[in-house]
Formats: structure tokens, C-alpha cells, sequence
């Protein structure tokens, strides 16, 4: 215990022996410039007027009807064991209608199936559960 104490006393005496260095900060950050003695120069007489470039030609808005579509038809699905995920998409489009169906298992198990179908009128969709 009183190797303890004399150790820290050792170290008190040689933290207040150390020099200490009185820093004073300066009072101001920086000086203020000097008035200016002389007029601004004016270079030009005229001003430069920069012509405009890349002028953008104007847009024709796209016509009011909608562009007819091309039929397509595709389908996907992924079921991996590992991970357990199990999805698919199925979609085809006869140039008119948009139809198709997706499936996704959620993770409490059950099956979430979603029928669609676009007309040119909205996306509309019909959402069920499968146990």
C-alpha cells in the first residue's frame, strides 16, 4: 500500500515539475484588408453578350391514342430448397391486354397470389392467400 501511495506522489511531483507553457491566443484571426487606393478598371467599354447555343428543337407531344403493343408471352419461377424461397411470374399480352399472375411464399407460410390485368384502362388486381 505504501509503494502505492509513494508511486502516485513520484507521479504528481514530476507532472508539476514539468515546464508549463503559457500560450497566449492571438487577439484577432486575421487583419482587415486594407482600403483599396485605386478605382476599379473597367476592361470592357460594351459589355459581351454570349449568343445562346444548343438550341433544344421543340418536342412534338406523342400522339393521343396509344402506340399499339406487340404481343409477348413469358413465365418464370424459382423454387430454392436452400433458402426456401419459391416465386414465379407468369405474363403474356395479345397487343391489346396485359394479363398474368405472380406467386410469392411469405414467410408465415402461406402463398400470396396476385391476378392482373391492364386493358389501357389502369392496372387492376385481384389479391388471394393459399394456405
Amino acid at each position: 500500500m505504501a509503494l502505492k501511495i509513494t508511486v502516485c506522489v513520484l507521479l504528481v511531483g514530476v507532472a508539476l515539475g514539468l515546464p508549463q507553457y503559457n500560450y497566449d491566443p492571438p487577439q484577432t484571426l486575421y487583419e482587415t484588408p486594407a482600403e483599396s487606393v485605386q478605382e476599379p478598371v473597367q476592361l470592357y467599354e460594351t459589355p459581351i453578350v454570349a449568343q445562346p447555343q444548343n438550341i433544344v428543337p421543340v418536342v412534338v407531344p406523342p400522339p393521343s391514342e396509344p402506340m399499339p403493343q406487340m404481343p409477348y408471352e413469358f413465365d418464370f419461377g424459382v423454387a430454392d430448397e436452400e433458402s426456401g424461397n419459391q416465386f414465379s411470374h407468369v405474363e403474356n399480352n395479345d397487343g391489346q391486354v396485359t394479363r398474368g399472375e405472380y406467386r410469392v411464399l411469405l414467410p408465415d407460410g402461406r402463398t400470396q397470389v396476385v391476378k392482373f390485368f391492364d386493358d389501357g384502362n389502369g392496372f387492376n388486381a385481384e389479391v388471394t392467400y393459399e394456405k
